[in-house]
């Protein structure tokens, strides 16, 4: 008679602590090989209003010793503002060209969600980059 009255209270006390979360990719290291001896740019970071989308634009240069071959990714990831303590998501974009040592690339990366309206951060930030080769 007592687990009957108390599994109401423990199914209530699972229920009320899911978390809710801002973003419909993964969040987390990218998948794959991680690539070494990369720098990234950002040159730019805008909002389309139609479709809602979130764009960082900049370049990546291979500051390392060794070739990268394509195709390989930049990852990164998308905050709310400034703080970068809320993440909206993550995306990647493919690379199709190889970089030499020294050499750099432009890089494009989108962000839009259906169950954040991605337009209520104009303010939204970039950061956490990578460059991997997918499996």
């Amino acid at each position: 008679m007592k687990i009957k009255l108390l599994m109401p209270a423990i199914l209530s006390l699972a229920l009320v602590s899911c978390e809710v979360t801002m973003h419909d990719s993964p969040v987390g290291p990218p998948p794959g090989t991680g690539i070494a001896g990369v720098s990234f740019t950002v040159d730019t970071t805008y909002m389309l209003v139609n479709p809602a989308t979130l764009v960082a634009k900049g370049t990546v240069k291979n500051t390392g010793t060794g070739n990268i071959s394509s195709p390989w990714y930049v990852t990164c990831f998308f905050y709310s503002d400034s703080t970068m303590s809320a993440i909206l998501g993550n995306n990647d974009n493919q690379i199709g060209v190889p970089l030499s040592p020294g050499q750099s690339t432009f890089w494009m990366i989108t962000l839009s969600s259906t169950n954040v309206d991605v337009r209520r951060f104009p303010d939204f930030k970039v950061g956490d980059f990578s460059a991997v080769y997918k499996k």
